[in-house]
C-alpha cells in the first residue's frame, strides 16, 4: 500500500511540474522590467518589476535596487507595489532618489535616502508632479504639472439647492484638442514648469500663461542656473502636428518666478528632450523637421548654444532615434535607435562620424504585442567604469534587467526563470521575402509548442499598428496564446514600418509613390505566400488580424481578397473623415496622413477609407474596440459592423467598457486575445 501511494505521489508530482503551454492565467504570473536608472556613480541600478494583479486586475509596479559588482548583481526590493510609485530619478551623489506617489489623495513628490529605504513626501499641494529632474547640486527638483482651473459653466443656470441630485455638469468645450486617448477629457488649465527644494517647501511655478507652457519634462543646465525644455506656444501650434521649440528659463536669482523664457530654436517641426553638453556649450535635441510626408523620422540634432546652423548628427544612420544621453566627457552622445525590429544603443562622436554599437539590442516592453521599445541608462565617472543597464530582448519570456560593465554583460535579473522552466514554448523563426516590386521584407514566425513539421497547421497573419511602428523578435502574450491554440503566427514589418530607413517608412506616402493602405498590403500577402510554401502550412486555413493600423490593413485585405477564413480587426480606422475629426490626433491626420480637409478632399478621404470597400467583403469578421478609445473612436467600428450585418456577412463586435486604445486592463487584453482565437476556431476547415 505504501509503495502504491508513493508511485501515485510521484506521478502526481510529475503532472504538476510538467511543462505546459502558455495559458491565459499566465498573464497574472509573469512580470517584466520596463524602466531602468543607473546611479550617477554606476554602482547601483534602480529598476522596475511590473506585474498584473489578479485580484484588482491592475498593473502593479515595484521598484528594485540592484548592486553592481564586478561580475555579478545583487537585488533588493526598495518600494513595494502598494506605494504606487512612478518616475523614479537618482539624485547627484547616488544616495537619494525622487519619485511620485500618492499622498493626501493626490500624486506628490517624494524623496528617499536609499540606505534608509524610507520615502518622505516633499510636496503636498494641489498640482500632481511628473517628469522629475534633480539640479546638479542636488538641492532642488524640477518638475512639470498641470495647474487646473474651473470648467466653464453655462450662463444663467440657477444654483443647485442643498442636497439636490442633479445631472452632472456639461463639458463646455472651446479648445481645438479637448481629449486624449491616455488621459480622457482634458481638465481645464495649463501645464507648467515648477521647481521645489529637495528638503521640502512650496514649489515655485516658473512658467506663466493660460495655455500649456511645457511639453514633456525639463533638463538642468550643468551650472544649475537654468532649465531647458520643449514647449508648443507658437500661435496656432495646437493645430500643427508635433510643432515644438526649445526654451531656456533662468532658475537663479531672487525672483525666478518672474523669469522670462528664451527661445533657443525656431525650426518648423518638432524639437524635444533637449540637453546641454557637460560644458554647457552645445545643445542637443531630438527633432523632426516639418514635412507633408506620412512619416517624420526623428533624429539627434546639435548646435552651439551661442548660435549657428544645427547639424543633423544621425542623418547617416537613417534610423529613428528614441532617446539619447551625453557622454560624461561631452565628446560623444549615446543614442538609442530602432533598427529592423530591434532597438540598439550606440555612441556617436559629437564632431560627427560613424555610430559604434555599445548595446546590441534592448527589449520590447509592451508584452501585449511584440513591439520594439525598452529602456536603458548609463552611469559611472569614466568610460572604464561605465555601467550600462537595459531591458533585455527575450523570445520566450518578458524583458529582464541586463547590466554591462566595461562592454561585457555581467549579469541579468530575470523574475520569470521559474515560470519559464515550467512552460513549453514553441520556437521563433526570422524569415525574409521579396514584395512584388522586389523590396525585401522581414518577418517572424511563432510556432506552437510540440510543433510537428509532418502535420498541417493553420497560419494567422498578425499586423502591427502605427502604421509607422514595428514588430520584432519579442515575447508577446497575444502570439503565445495563438500558438498555444495551434496556430503558426506570422508577424512582419511591411513598408511604412520604422527601423528600415526614412524612405521605407514613407513607402506609404504619395511622395514615394505609395498610399495608405496600399503597397504595404502587397508586402503582407507576399509574406503569407512565402509561409504557404512550407509543407506544414495549411492553405485551407488562413487567418488575418491586427490592431489600429493593423485593423486598417485587415479591413483593406478582406475587401481585396477572399483567401482568409476569418478576420479580426481591433480598433480599426474605417472612415478617415470620422477619424480625422474625432480622434485625439486630428492635427497629424490632416497634415500628414490624409492631407487637407474632408469637405475639400471628399473623394480622397472616401477612397482611402476601407468603409468604402465594405460592399466587397465576404470574410467573417470580428471587431474589437474600447469604448473609451479616442485614438480610433468606436463609431467607426460600429458603422463597419452594422454594414457587415446589413449585408449578411458573419460579424461580431466586442466592446471593452472604459478601455482606451491600449485595450484597457489585463483581463480585457485576455478577452481580446481569446475572442480572436474563438472566432478563428469557428471558421477553421
Amino acid at each position: 500500500m505504501k509503495i502504491a501511494l508513493l508511485v501515485a505521489a510521484l506521478f502526481a508530482s510529475t503532472a504538476i511540474h510538467a511543462a505546459s503551454p502558455v495559458e491565459p492565467a499566465d498573464l497574472y504570473r509573469i512580470s517584466m522590467t520596463d524602466a531602468v536608472e543607473v546611479s550617477p556613480d554606476g554602482a547601483h541600478v534602480l529598476f522596475t518589476r511590473q506585474q498584473f494583479d489578479i485580484q484588482t486586475d491592475r498593473r502593479v509596479t515595484e521598484w528594485w535596487l540592484a548592486a553592481v559588482g564586478k561580475t555579478s548583481l545583487d537585488k533588493r526590493l526598495l518600494i513595494g507595489g502598494a506605494a504606487g510609485a512612478s518616475g523614479a530619478a537618482w539624485a547627484p551623489g547616488a544616495k537619494r532618489i525622487a519619485y511620485v506617489a500618492p499622498y493626501l489623495g493626490k500624486p506628490q513628490l517624494w524623496v528617499m535616502d536609499v540606505a534608509e529605504g524610507i520615502g518622505k513626501p516633499v510636496t503636498s499641494g494641489n498640482v500632481a508632479p511628473r517628469s522629475l529632474e534633480w539640479s546638479p547640486d542636488g538641492t532642488r527638483i524640477a518638475f512639470a504639472a498641470r495647474v487646473e482651473t474651473s470648467m466653464p459653466k453655462v450662463p444663467g443656470m440657477p444654483d443647485k439647492p442643498a442636497g439636490a441630485t442633479w445631472a452632472p455638469d456639461p463639458r463646455v468645450i472651446t479648445d481645438w484638442q479637448y481629449r486624449t486617448n491616455d488621459g480622457g477629457y482634458i481638465k481645464a488649465g495649463a501645464d507648467h514648469l515648477f521647481v521645489v527644494a529637495a528638503a521640502g517647501g512650496a514649489p515655485t511655478q516658473l512658467t506663466k500663461g493660460d495655455a500649456n507652457q511645457i511639453d514633456g519634462g525639463a533638463h538642468w543646465a550643468p551650472d544649475g542656473q537654468s532649465l531647458i525644455y520643449a514647449a508648443a506656444v507658437r500661435p496656432g501650434n495646437d493645430r500643427t502636428a508635433g510643432e515644438t521649440d526649445i526654451y531656456r528659463i533662468p532658475v537663479s536669482g531672487a525672483a525666478p518666478a518672474n523669469a522670462t523664457p528664451e527661445r533657443l530654436t525656431s525650426i518648423d517641426g518638432g524639437e524635444q528632450d533637449a540637453r546641454l553638453s557637460p560644458d554647457g556649450q552645445w545643445l542637443a535635441w531630438i527633432g523632426q523637421p516639418k514635412t507633408t510626408k506620412f512619416y517624420a523620422q526623428p533624429g539627434v540634432w546639435l548646435r552651439r548654444v551661442s548660435g549657428g546652423e544645427p547639424v543633423h548628427l544621425t542623418a547617416a544612420l537613417d534610423r529613428p532615434v528614441g532617446s539619447f544621453e551625453w557622454a560624461k566627457d561631452g565628446k560623444a552622445l549615446h543614442v538609442a535607435y530602432g533598427d529592423a525590429g530591434l532597438v540598439r544603443v550606440a555612441t556617436i562622436p559629437a564632431s560627427g562620424g560613424a555610430a559604434k554599437i555599445i548595446v546590441p539590442q534592448i527589449g520590447g516592453t509592451r508584452l501585449y504585442l511584440p513591439s520594439s521599445g525598452g529602456d536603458w541608462s548609463t552611469g559611472g565617472d569614466t568610460p572604464r567604469n561605465q555601467t550600462l543597464a537595459f531591458t533585455t530582448v527575450e523570445t520566450d519570456r518578458p524583458a529582464a534587467l541586463g547590466v554591462m560593465k566595461a562592454g561585457k554583460l555581467i549579469g541579468k535579473i530575470d523574475f520569470n526563470e521559474k515560470w519559464r522552466a515550467e512552460k513549453q514554448i514553441g520556437a521563433m523563426e526570422r524569415l525574409t521575402w521579396k514584395a512584388p516590386d522586389g523590396l525585401a521584407i522581414e518577418g517572424w514566425l511563432q510556432y506552437p509548442p510540440s510543433f510537428d513539421p509532418a502535420k498541417k497547421y493553420p497560419v494567422a497573419l498578425e499586423i502591427h499598428g502605427g502604421p509607422n511602428g514595428d514588430y520584432g523578435p519579442y515575447f508577446s502574450i497575444t502570439h503565445q496564446l495563438y500558438a498555444a491554440a495551434g496556430y503558426v503566427v506570422l508577424w512582419t514589418n511591411p513598408r511604412g514600418s520604422t527601423g528600415y530607413g526614412e524612405k521605407f517608412s514613407n513607402g506609404i506616402t504619395p511622395e514615394y509613390g505609395g498610399e495608405y493602405p496600399g503597397p504595404d498590403h502587397d508586402d503582407l500577402m507576399a509574406g503569407m505566400d512565402e509561409v504557404l510554401k512550407r509543407p506544414w502550412a495549411d492553405a485551407k486555413n488562413q487567418f488575418i488580424g491586427g490592431g489600429s493600423g493593423g485593423g486598417v490593413l485587415t479591413t483593406f485585405a478582406i475587401a481585396k481578397t477572399d483567401r482568409f477564413n476569418a478576420a479580426a480587426a481591433l480598433r480599426p480606422v474605417t472612415d478617415w473623415s470620422i477619424q480625422a475629426l474625432t480622434s485625439d490626433i486630428t492635427a497629424l491626420t490632416l497634415s500628414n496622413w490624409v492631407v487637407g480637409n474632408p469637405w475639400d478632399n471628399r473623394d480622397l478621404y472616401w477612397r482611402r477609407s476601407t468603409f468604402s470597400m465594405v460592399g466587397k467583403v465576404k470574410t467573417p469578421t470580428l471587431l474589437i474596440t474600447g469604448e473609451a478609445d479616442y485614438r480610433t473612436p468606436i463609431a467607426q467600428t460600429e458603422a463597419y459592423y452594422q454594414a457587415l450585418k446589413q449585408r449578411g456577412v458573419p460579424a461580431m463586435m466586442v466592446r471593452l467598457p472604459e478601455a482606451t486604445h491600449g485595450m484597457g486592463r489585463p483581463s480585457q487584453w485576455l478577452q481580446s486575445n481569446l475572442a480572436v482565437i474563438d472566432w478563428y476556431n469557428r471558421f477553421k476547415k
